[in-house]
């Protein structure tokens, strides 16, 4: 049918629901060889992880640009908008071109003969419209970022990728990828495919590298692990940092993104061993202008706002990290809402001790922790911070904006949802 709107387009992409049965590629195999496998005419980045793939995809994907090429991107989730989710050149996909990929993959996957109790879940749907896209636009190469693991991920359905990337490993979605660090790289690992390379990002935990370097070996692949970058100097405008004698400038805020940068660097050092021809100048120029929303982004500065999507224990302790480093002691409002699937006590723990004041919110989402439940958790970890249960996001912005001097500082974080439904609001205000 035809499409008259972007809502109307996204009511049928997310009619297809999260779930869509068993954890395998048959699905998304299925709906691609009833395209046509467009994705066997491309190359790519493939990039796994549980923190930092959103930033190191970004950086990558910049470089190549900046060098010259049709370059794809695709990430998970998105911030501001689900265009952002498939891009070329930075450009997000546009409305029309959505609605025309969606009415094309719609009708594939309505030629299909599925086993009983399988469909088309709406990441499958949304991974094969972006491919199809990438394809049809003639993209040198795509940077690919994983939803979600990395065995059945439905972007797993793609062929030996140019370079394989792991960003840093930590435990998230453990019900669905394991309790460990160990059972989650391993899963995450099968993006790993004979005569590739694997990049790792510096410092993972544990066993992680072991991992690594045994799936590897398995498949036939070879294995860097990212050199440890080292930190000029690094401020509220950014961090210089040096990389195997290379110096480099990010306007990202945060340590952690300067190991997300050097892995970005390390790709692209791999991508130039097999002829991609990425000058110095690219890389310079596309790491100094790169943004991403929601990743310790500052949005205004007097108070100072910041916005973090960190929703995990690790990107909380990132998140902190650069709290302790950068700024003073007290005067920080927090603006926190969390989902259920979330060690979020921990979490909560964590930001508490660094709290003044926190405005307890519900996410955008049926897996939100009620504000309430929030609330009292501050409370119960440190009676000495102002804990309020304000609802929504709108709400508790315009609170904690009339309390703040302008010498504090309102840190928005604990959940994509929180960060984007921020994000919108703000950039309307300001527009």
């Amino acid at each position: 049918m035809p499409m008259n709107n972007v809502k109307q387009t996204l009511d049928v992409i997310h009619a297809h629901g999260r779930f869509s049965g068993k954890a395998s590629l048959y699905r998304i195999r299925a709906l691609m060889d009833a395209l046509g496998n467009p994705q066997r005419t491309l190359r790519f980045v493939h990039i796994a992880g549980t923190n930092g793939k959103g930033s190191s995809a970004l950086l990558t994907a910049a470089a190549l640009e900046q060098a010259g090429y049709q370059t794809g991107l695709f990430i998970s989730p998105y911030v501001l908008d689900f265009r952002e989710r498939i891009q070329i050149n930075r450009d997000w996909i546009s409305p029309d071109d959505l609605a025309v990929y969606t009415e094309r993959v719609l009708t594939a996957e309505q030629s299909l003969i599925l086993d009983e109790g399988e469909k088309i879940g709406e990441f499958e749907f949304t991974t094969a419209l972006a491919l199809l896209y990438f394809a049809e636009h003639d993209c040198d190469i795509v940077v690919l970022e994983v939803g979600l693991g990395g065995r059945y991920d439905a972007t797993n359905v793609i062929d030996a990728p140019e370079v394989a990337v792991m960003t840093h490993i930590a435990l998230d979605h453990m019900a669905v990828l394991g309790n460990t660090v160990e059972e989650i790289a391993a899963d995450k690992s099968h993006i790993v495919k004979p005569g590739t390379v694997l990049v790792s990002a510096p410092k993972q935990p544990g066993n992680v590298p072991e991992i690594l370097r045994a799936r590897c070996v398995e498949v036939g692949a070879d294995y860097v692990e990212t050199a440890l970058p080292e930190t000029v100097s690094s401020d509220l405008m950014g961090s210089s940092f040096a990389c195997k004698g290379k110096q480099l400038f990010i306007k990202m805020i945060g340590s952690h993104q300067v190991q997300n940068a050097a892995t970005a660097y390390e790709v692209l050092l791999q991508l130039r061993k097999k002829g991609w021809n990425i000058p110095d100048g690219a890389i310079e120029q596309a790491f100094s202008t790169a943004v991403m929303p929601a990743r310790q982004e500052i949005l205004s500065h007097d108070p100072l706002l910041l916005i973090d999507g960190a929703h995990n224990l690790d990107g909380v302790g990132a998140l902190c990290a650069t709290l302790d480093e950068m700024l003073p002691p007290g005067g920080i409002s927090f603006i926190l809402g969390m989902v259920e699937d979330k060690q979020y006590r921990a979490c909560i723990q964590m930001l508490t001790r660094r709290a003044d004041n926190v405005y307890a919110v519900a996410a955008d989402t049926p897996r939100a922790i009620p504000s309430a439940e929030i609330a009292s958790c501050v409370r119960e970890y440190s009676p000495y911070t102002n804990a309020f249960d304000c609802g929504d996001v709108r709400s508790a912005l315009r609170r904690a904006q009339r309390s703040a001097t302008e010498d504090d500082v309102i840190v928005v974080c604990g959940s994509l949802y929180v960060a984007a439904e921020a994000e919108n609001i703000l950039r309307a205000d300001r527009n």
